[in-house]
């Protein structure tokens, strides 16, 4: 057996990894004659499973991996049945001095055809009408390998279309933010304190509410921290809280834990039991701390859900950065 039967034979086996499977598949896809190899060996390897040629170690490898899917057994017994029939074609022959016991069951086959005895005429349409089923099923076989990989093709670019899709939407909402703080940091810079009157009783106390420093993050699944740039959350000297703000995309749980942690240090806060928002934007999470809690550096807001068997799946980690000024 070569080295490229040896391929061949551990994909039919299933003993390829997926991106070596994937090649195997794309390649056969594309090559009719790499095809036809395939499915020439497989037939070679069934009829000697069903003459008992096999090796004992590529026997059991056969009949662990092979046998084990339902409709490839049903393949086993077509190629049994259609090598006893060649064998009752070829014993009809030995008078005639035509015996071929060593050969295959195809090469047996070709050489019935060859013989021309009209005795023989209702085995040989026997045998044809087993060969055409053969190919049939071979052709069917062919035809759903090829709307699947088809069909996953189509999900993997569905899939990168909707990433595509949510990094336009979380730039946008990171640009509107960064409009929406340029705007206030002006306003603060147009007013001017104006003198008042002295009143006749002490004033009473007037508490200004805290600088808040926001940031909105949209959850994107557990691999959202692996594409592009962080978003940046500007903490300067006289903020006083920080206002986190996690977009959902889906609601699919009960409750939710959210925990947040520095990268390569300690976790900053977590909560379990959480429910989120829902408003006009969809449903969302809102966290608030105080600023002191963050220094500047890299931070990863995880998001988890709950099953309802207490469980705990991980839907997103979202990465954002924190600057102080």
């Amino acid at each position: 057996m070569t080295d490229s039967d040896e391929i061949l034979t551990r994909y039919l086996f299933g003993e390829l990894s997926e991106p070596e499977q994937a090649r195997l598949e794309a390649r056969y896809f594309e090559d009719a004659r790499a095809f036809e190899r395939l499915t020439r060996l497989e037939a070679e390897i069934v009829d000697g499973y069903a003459r008992g040629r096999l090796s004992p170690q590529m026997r059991e490898r056969f009949e662990r991996t092979y046998l084990a899917d339902p409709n490839r057994r049903a393949h086993l017994r077509f190629g049994e049945a259609l090598a006893a029939k060649l064998d009752q074609i070829a014993a009809s022959r030995v008078a005639d001095g035509a015996e071929e016991s060593g050969a295959s069951w195809w090469q047996r086959f070709i050489s019935s055809l060859a013989g021309g005895r009209r005795a023989l005429a209702f085995s040989l349409a026997l045998a044809v009408l087993l060969l055409s089923m053969f190919s049939a099923w071979l052709f069917m076989r062919g035809e759903r390998f090829r709307r699947e990989l088809s069909g996953a093709r189509d999900a993997q670019a569905a899939d990168e279309q909707r990433e595509r899709e949510a990094r336009q939407q979380l730039a946008g909402e990171q640009a509107r933010e960064q409009e929406l703080t340029a705007e206030l940091e002006s306003a603060r810079g147009e007013t001017k304190p104006q003198p008042t009157p002295a009143p006749p009783a002490p004033p009473p106390k007037v508490f200004a509410p805290p600088a808040v420093a926001a940031l909105v993050l949209l959850a994107s699944g557990v691999r959202g921290v692996e594409t592009g740039a962080p978003p940046t959350l500007i903490i300067r000297k006289d903020t006083q809280q920080v206002r986190l703000q996690l977009r959902l995309r889906e609601n699919e749980y009960q409750n939710y834990q959210l925990v947040l942690r520095s990268v390569g240090g300690g976790e900053v806060f977590s909560r379990g039991s959480l429910k989120p928002t829902h408003g006009t934007s969809g449903a969302s999470f809102v966290l608030t701390l105080p600023a002191s809690k963050l220094a500047a550096g890299d931070y990863i807001l995880a998001l988890k859900g709950a099953t309802p068997g207490g469980e705990l799946e991980d839907v997103s980690q979202s990465l954002f950065r924190v600057e102080r000024k």
